[in-house]
């Protein structure tokens, strides 16, 4: 951290030490998210063979742990602004790694919902309300979006090497195939909450928020740009509470049209290996997994450059056109039989252009909250507006089930393509009032900053 001390006697800290804090951040989504959220699909066929289990009322596990953690979320937000950040941090890593002990000693159902719903309680204190809040306080002004894709990335990047390490767990703690073989232990579960326990714990102890003292424009910065200089005794846009949002028209058109989007990604994100199971190979289905990942890195961090360059509305439209190509691409592979050449390319193209979308739903939340809704509440908005997709999310799923059970595959690809267009258009278009709403609220406020 720079000693440099400017004259109103505070520290300026250093580019490389905020970049440092990004960087636990990404090691957050990367090891104790990833544990508590991205594994936790590969445990599915083993629980359901060796418990006997439906996998309908075992993937309900799923559904009740979104709810209820968007639920929490606004409550986490608000505590945010009157509790130490890393007692709220080690609450959520401690609420995680106590609910794979849960998925240790649990044998029936409802067990199994505790648990999922206690990790996916904790994963918002550390890292649905917990990285953004850490991102948003190192970076107030410059560089936000991207320092947030950067973060969100970690998840992905995590799940590159988690993937085959807990495979390879499974395995060993089973007999038969991940598909079709039972649990000789509970031990992968408890060998996981110590992981995700230790590190945690691990950055608990060297992440946070800056001091009073800390001046997060650095100094360099500071020298080198009159408007850098500026934004140093500027003031961010305090914008509105959480009370307030829930009395403005336009956030509730901006969150509908979320919860909308929230429908149409269910199936494109949940139901799209099942799909391309029945019309590639195994091995294809696979490449096109780790194709969809490698987009998911590039696609976190060119989406926070594009919210810091052109701001909520121009990359969201962005992301909707990303998202409507990739769905086309889902269609055209219906209309083609198993093993056609053309269902890898187009499988191939619906992994690219879905994976440099995923700055929408991945850190989009959190930047669109603070951008649209101020700093003031930036912590309970996120909980709103996370609120609003996961109720999409859940209530998306089995929607398409029953569309694709009626009708078709192709025809209920169809219906999410309706589903992300409106909804995208009405993000954008609320994105556009609420910003009009800012300029008129700071017009005559020259110290005040806005995003773009």
């Amino acid at each position: 951290m720079s000693n440099d001390l400017p004259s109103d006697g505070h520290k300026v800290v250093s580019k490389g030490y905020k970049y440092f804090m990004v960087f636990l951040c990404m090691l957050t989504q990367a090891i104790p998210y990833g544990i508590a959220q991205l594994i936790q699909p590969l445990f599915v066929h083993p629980l359901v063979n060796t418990f006997h289990f439906t996998l309908a009322s075992y993937t309900l596990i799923f559904t009740f742990g979104a709810v209820v953690g968007s639920l929490v979320s606004p409550m986490v937000g608000k505590a945010l602004q009157k509790v130490n950040f890393k007692i709220l941090y080690l609450i959520g890593i401690c609420l995680s790694a106590g609910a794979y002990v849960i998925f240790g000693i649990s044998t029936k159902l409802p067990g199994f919902y505790l648990a999922g719903i206690i990790c996916m309680v904790g994963s918002t204190f550390y890292s649905g309300q917990g990285v953004p809040w850490i991102i948003n306080h190192w970076f107030p002004f410059k560089g936000r979006g991207v320092a947030l894709g950067l973060a969100f990335c970690g998840g992905s990047i995590g799940d590159i090497f988690l993937q085959p390490i807990t495979q390879a767990i499974l395995k060993h703690f089973m007999t038969g195939n991940t598909k079709t073989g039972h649990l000789t232990s509970m031990a992968p579960f408890y060998i996981f909450a110590v992981a995700l326990l230790v590190v945690g714990l691990i950055i608990a102890a060297f992440i946070r928020v800056p001091k009073k003292d800390e001046d997060v424009a650095s100094a360099e910065e500071i020298k080198k740009n009159r408007h850098e200089a500026a934004q140093k005794h500027a003031h961010e846009f305090q914008g509105w509470s959480g009370k307030q949002v829930l009395h403005m028209k336009w956030f509730w058109i901006f969150s509908i049209g979320f919860l909308i989007i929230g429908l149409g990604l269910a199936s494109l994100n949940e139901d799209y290996a099942a799909f391309l199971d029945t019309k590639l190979s195994l091995t294809e289905v696979g490449m096109i997994g780790s194709v969809f990942g490698i987009a998911g890195i590039i696609g976190n961090i060119s989406g926070g450059y594009l919210f810091d360059k052109f701001g909520t509305a121009k990359s969201m439209a962005y992301a909707g056109i990303m998202l409507i190509i990739a769905i086309l691409m889902m269609i055209l592979i219906s209309t083609h039989p198993y093993g056609a050449r053309i269902n890898l390319y187009a499988g191939m193209g619906w992994a690219v252009t879905s994976g440099l979308s995923v700055f929408s739903y991945m850190s989009g939340p959190a930047f669109m909250a603070k951008s649209l809704f101020g700093a003031k509440a930036q912590g309970v908005n996120l909980g709103y507006i996370s609120l609003a997709y996961a109720i999409g999310f859940a209530i998306g799923a089995p929607l398409f089930g029953v569309i694709k059970g009626a009708t078709s595959f192709t025809t209920a690809w169809w219906s999410t393509i309706f589903f992300v267009a409106i909804g995208f258009i009405l993000l954008i278009f609320a994105a556009i009032k609420i910003k009009q709403i800012q300029k008129n609220i700071v017009v005559n406020k020259p110290n005040i900053i806005l995003d773009k």
